[in-house]
This record gives C-alpha cells, sequence and structure tokens, in this order.
C-alpha cells in the first residue's frame, strides 16, 4: 500500500528548516519525498496542509507497568497512549514483576510487546537482580539481547563496584548505564522538594544534594572507566551545571530532562497536592530556569517523558503516602511547545531535535529519527495552531492522573504513523 502525504511542512534537520514537501510512504518505508508528487502513485491521500511533519517521537523512558502492574497500564494501553502523544518508539523500565533481569525474563516480555504493542518498544534491563540492589545481572548474557542499556530506574545503583561494571561493559557493548541519581543518605522519606514545600506538609523532603551528590559520584567513576553513563529526570540546577563541566572534559554523558521539571515549580502541589508528587520532585524556579538554559546551551538532551500512571487509589492518599509519578506521554509534545517555544526559550526545530533526532543519534537507531527516503516511515503530523484544555478523564492511559488537569495547552499531534500505519490519528 502506498499513502500519499500531501502539503506539510517537512523537517529537514540538514537544512535546519522545514520545507514544503509531499512524502510518499510504501509500506513500512518512505519512499519519496518532493515538492510536488502525484495523487495518482497513493493508495491513500492525506492532506496535511497546515501541518507540521517531525520524525516519529523516541522517548527513552516510559513505564509500561506490564508485566505485574497491569491495573495502573498495560503494553497495550501504554503504547496506545504514547502514539496519541507522537511517539513511535519508547524504552520501557524495568521496574516490572518480573524485572527483564534475565534474558529468560526478557524473552517473556518480548512476547508481550510482540503481541500488544502498536508502536516499537526496546526494553531497558535491571542493573540488579528485581532491583534489589544486591546482585548484579549477567551483564553479558543481557547484552546480547535487543535491549537499550541498563537501569535500576526508580531506585539509584549504590554498589560502586555495580557502576563500574555496567560502565566497563558498556565500552563494547554500547549498552549504556542509564540512571536514577539519588543519594539515599540524604533524606529518610523525601515526599517532595525540601525547603518551604516540606515544611508545609510536615514531611521529609528530597535536597538537591540527593541528586547532584550521587551525579557528581558517578561522573568521577565516568572519567575512571570511560563508557556511556546517560542521567535520567534532571530536576537541580546543581547537577546541570555538573553535567554541562563533564561534558566540557569530553566524556560520554548524556542526560534527559521531562516536561514536568521545565514547565513546573514545587509550587503546583498547594493546589494539586499528590497529582503532583513525583520523584526526582518539582523543584524551585531557580531550578527551572538552569533546566532551560541546559536546554539553550545543548548541556541536555533529550527530553523524555517518565510517563508513570497509577491506579486512582495511588494517590488518593496523603502527601507522604502517595505514589511518584504521573502520566506524561499524551501531553509531551504540548507541554514543550507551550512552555519552551511559546516562550521563545528555544525554537520548533530544537523541540523536535530533542525528542526525536537527539535520542535516535545517542542510542544508535538506524533509520530513525529523521525524514528521509529509505528510513522507517515513523512520522509525527503537528497542528501548531491547535488549543486544548487539558481533561485526564480522556486519557488513552489507564493511569489519569496528572497536575496539568485543566491547564491549557498549544500545539497538538493530529497524526502518527509507526512503520507506514496509521497509530493515531485526531478526528
Amino acid at each position: 500500500m502506498r499513502i500519499l502525504i500531501k502539503g506539510g511542512r517537512v523537517m529537514d534537520f540538514e537544512s535546519n528548516t522545514f520545507l514544503p514537501r509531499d512524502i510518499l510512504v510504501h509500506d513500512e518505508i518512505i519512499e519519496g519525498i518532493a515538492t510536488h508528487l502525484s495523487p495518482e502513485q497513493a493508495d491513500q491521500v492525506v492532506e496535511a496542509g497546515g501541518l507540521y511533519i517531525s520524525p516519529g517521537f523516541i522517548d527513552a523512558h516510559v513505564h509500561l507497568r506490564e508485566p505485574g502492574g497491569e491495573h495502573k497500564e498495560t503494553i497495550e494501553t501504554g503504547t496506545r497512549a504514547c502514539a496519541a502523544g507522537g511517539f513511535t518508539h519508547v524504552f520501557s523500565m524495568p521496574n516490572t514483576s518480573p524485572s527483564p533481569d534475565s534474558p529468560d525474563h526478557l524473552r517473556d516480555l518480548f512476547e508481550r510487546i510482540k503481541k500488544s504493542a502498536c508502536i516499537k518498544v526496546t526494553p531497558i534491563a535491571s542493573v540488579t537482580r528485581g532491583i534489589q540492589g544486591e546482585e548484579l545481572v549477567d551483564l553479558k548474557a543481557l547484552s546480547k539481547e535487543a535491549i537499550a542499556g541498563f537501569s535500576d530506574d526508580g531506585h539509584p545503583v549504590t554498589a560502586v563496584d555495580f557502576v563500574y561494571e555496567v560502565l566497563l561493559n558498556s565500552i563494547e557493548t554500547r549498552k549504556p548505564l542509564i540512571t536514577h541519581s539519588e543519594d539515599l543518605s540524604t533524606f529518610t522519606v523525601g515526599a517532595v522538594n525540601r525547603g518551604a514545600l516540606s515544611e508545609h506538609f510536615g514531611v521529609d523532603g528530597i535536597p538537591n544534594e540527593a541528586e547532584a551528590n550521587m551525579v557528581r559520584r558517578d561522573v568521577g567513576i565516568l572519567e575512571e572507566t570511560s563508557g556511556h553513563l546517560h542521567i535520567c529526570h534532571v530536576s537541580a540546577a546543581e547537577t546541570v551545571d555538573i553535567i554541562r563541566e563533564a561534558k566540557l572534559k569530553g566524556l560520554k554523558l548524556t542526560c534527559e530532562v521531562t516536561p514536568h521539571h521545565f514547565s513546573l515549580t514545587e509550587e503546583v502541589l498547594y493546589e494539586k497536592g499528590s497529582q503532583a508528587k513525583v520523584n526526582p520532585p518539582l523543584r524551585t524556579r531557580r531550578d527551572v530556569d538552569r533546566i532551560i538554559r541546559g536546554i539553550q546551551e545543548g548541556t541536555v538532551d533529550i527530553i523524555a517523558t517518565d510517563h508513570a500512571p497509577h491506579d486512582q487509589a495511588s494517590k488518593a492518599v496523603g502527601i507522604e503516602a502517595a505514589a511518584y509519578g504521573f502520566s506524561g506521554a499524551e501531553l509531551a509534545f504540548s507541554l514543550g511547545y507551550t512552555y519552551l517555544v511559546k516562550p521563545r526559550h528555544i525554537d520548533l526545530m530544537t523541540l523536535l531535535r530533542l525528542m526525536s533526532y537527539n535520542p535516535a543519534k545517542i542510542f544508535g537507531l538506524e533509520g530513525e529519527g529523521e525524514i528521509k527516503e529509505g528510513y522507517s516511515a515513523n512520522l509525527t503530523l503537528l497542528d501548531l495552531k491547535a488549543s486544548y484544555r487539558v481533561e485526564a478523564a480522556g486519557f488513552i492511559s489507564k493511569g489519569k492522573n496528572t497536575p496539568f488537569e485543566g491547564s491549557i495547552l498549544h500545539g497538538r499531534v493530529k497524526g502518527t504513523m509507526y512503520q507506514g500505519r496509521w497509530v493515531h490519528e485526531e478526528e
């Protein structure tokens, strides 16, 4: 089957601009890109006048919950939610039950993905058995599998020896250590950001030092071992400074930020309470401003959602006991456009690089992250003129939790194509 997408403004990284082009898709591949392509060549014609066309987004950090947490999300509902957000490839975090800590557990996960996913899902294997922090997985055996890297996300890798081993392994295998950076000695329960907010709620807070201390430690190990270290969900101003300094030394260090960490400050918890509880926590205006500058200066490599859906009961409790996280995949582009592009912190091209081109290059995803003839037909159609009110009840994700409930956002995903098939279409 041939599909012709006509009249869109196509993202072109080589010229760093958007070009008026038609795109002809044949089965799973982009067959042609030209100024005017005849509708007679196609079985289906999609009019894209007024829309911008990006490579399919790539999210290096999602929680699909399956196996073990299907009451919160499944691979089927999670990938459909990601498709609605414009994503055509996501990396699934390993805090499942069981975790992907062995070839057998991974093979079971691959079968589930093959059966249920509507887009590409690449698992991240755990660093330790069951993410318990006690026994290192068989790195050699797991590195032979189609994984994106290793992480105990949700938990820091406290054992220095394990950090060394995974970084050394990454040199040859190109399977990076993907870290949740948190110095557990700096707090006890740690429900929210430490300071006025934690005092208001009468709970222990997570200080900036928790993140910065662990990143500083891991960067020191990276200097000794080489390899590839990727820092998840950067939230603190000090962390951005540490990463910038490390990059200036030429270390293979990459990092991600989430939409909620560049768009919200801790004050939103006064109104939203546990709906805005996340780890690392929402922090101060100073931290948000430093993250935005980190994006502008190139210290930040990618935007990842940390999509973390929960059932209502997990959030409908006090701030200390409530689960960390909320659903983020369906709003990610709109949040980036509303909070980064509209205020002119960055341009649209930069936002789309952070969501497609950069993750493809960092994680070696061939045939993705660009719109080129011969590449996979993974495309996201964007309407920049659209605005809408966030209503979590309408989320595709099982997780209906978000601190953005009722917010007006700008820019919307109108269609998502994965390997030549429409996996999401707005009416």
